[in-house]
């Protein structure tokens, strides 16, 4: 492994590379944390719930929608090769996106709890959120391996700044209720990919003649790990994120996923910040430390610690902080925030340093954790439900934060087998 504090010119790319990415995503969340005070106050709860559940159903069907070919365009020295992995995940992701309009069709005419559960009529547009955000995975990867990452700065803030933008003026202008959202959501995306479209097709078009059927179907067998083992991982995952969106709808209200949504908002928004910084400065310092443990234990327990810090005004006085930042109508939503907290501390510990079971090759055990929490989490809701809804969080809260302490656990483990020398 080339280490970057042996080339300087290496390791100042890797630093200014570094620095670009996370100064667009960090423009671009401020951006949308500015937006969303602004928002609450022109959108009712249950106009935030229809576009919480839209968004989660388009971002777990797009989880697979490529069949994460995507993470292998950085793997082959030839251009075309890439190019070839390219090519075939954008026609699995036509021909999903596809799939899902069909069954939305379907289950809209024959299902009623279906039509219910989806009821305004823009959901008939999601599968092309799901092949835009598929698209927009394959474009990520394609300028990650090109190493232009100023586009991609640049691109997440203009999807944002397009997203918050559309949102507020049809808010303001004309009452759409939660089809204003669903606009802001469609401009932001669809603006970002016809930039990287367009641009994508001037660079490539004559390499994209050169790649046939053969050696599209040649490296996607040869890379066929990734719909096999990432894929899955990749749905139980964004499942695991959004279960309480479904469980709030189906035995609740959809105001209170608008609740939900923005309570959820609110408190990762400025850990995640903080989240993308470290994650990038851990993976780079624990491959060059000889110290690998004790650099584990210090990053996962000061993460830990700022997480508290953070969550500390949410557990006091979360109602009249989200009162106070977004409206009179979001009061629940810092009763919301507040009983999330140890889950919140928990798995932003815990996701800081996870890069560790792919520098010790055990993202398998990721895996099976992965199942068992959705398992648990499952079965903790179900047996909760018939309580008092608060209850019912405060449970889910503290074993998903339980299970995310014994993953950490687990990560100690592996790093004290691996790394430290025995006595």
């Amino acid at each position: 492994m080339l280490k970057i504090k042996n080339n300087p010119h290496l390791k100042s790319d890797f630093l200014k590379n570094v620095f670009t990415l996370l100064s667009g995503a960090t423009v671009a969340q401020i951006i949308t944390l500015i937006s969303i005070p602004i928002l609450t106050r022109i959108y009712t709860p249950e106009d935030f719930g229809h576009i919480a559940i839209y968004l989660s159903i388009a971002n777990i069907v797009a989880a697979f929608s490529t069949g994460r070919y995507e993470l292998a365009i950085m793997l082959p020295k030839k251009r075309t090769e890439a190019l070839a992995i390219f090519k075939g995940s954008f026609r699995i992701a036509f021909i999903i996106s596809l799939i899902s309009l069909i069954a939305i069709i379907l289950l809209k005419s024959f299902d009623h709890k279906f039509s219910s559960f989806i009821e305004p009529f823009y959901f008939y547009f999601l599968p092309l959120s799901i092949f835009i955000v598929g698209l927009g995975n394959l474009f990520f990867q394609w300028y990650t391996r090109e190493k232009q990452f100023k586009i991609q700065a640049n691109l997440k803030i203009i999807k944002s700044g397009s997203s918050s933008g559309v949102n507020v003026f049809l808010g303001l202008l004309y009452n759409l209720k939660s089809l204003g959202l669903f606009f802001g959501h469609i401009a932001g995306q669809g603006i970002q990919q016809i930039i990287f479209g367009l641009r994508f097709y001037k660079e490539e078009k004559n390499n994209l003649k050169i790649v046939d059927a053969n050696l599209v179907k040649e490296q996607l067998k040869l890379n066929n790990n990734f719909p096999r083992f990432s894929a899955p991982m990749a749905f139980l995952n964004a499942i695991s994120k959004d279960v309480l969106i479904y469980v709030f709808k189906m035995f609740f209200s959809t105001s209170l996923v608008g609740q939900y949504s923005n309570a959820t908002k609110v408190i990762s928004y400025p850990l995640e910040l903080i989240n993308q910084s470290f994650m990038t400065v851990f993976y780079q310092k624990i491959n060059e430390t000889n110290k690998k443990l004790r650099f584990y234990l210090i990053s996962y327990f000061g993460n830990f610690i700022i997480a508290t810090i953070v969550m500390i005004p949410i557990v006091f006085w979360g109602e009249e902080l989200f009162v106070f930042v977004l409206g009179n109508d979001w009061e629940i939503a810092g009763s919301i925030a507040k009983y999330m907290a140890p889950l919140t501390v928990a798995s932003f510990a815990m996701r800081s340093v996870s890069n560790i079971f792919s520098l010790t090759r055990k993202n398998g055990i990721l895996l099976i954790w992965q199942i068992c929490y959705l398992v648990l989490i499952l079965i903790t809701i179900f047996i909760s439900k018939s309580t008092n809804f608060d209850v019912m969080l405060l449970y889910f809260s503290l074993v998903g934060a339980f299970l995310y302490i014994a993953l950490a656990f687990m990560g100690y483990r592996i790093m004290k087998k691996t790394y430290e020398k025995p006595s």
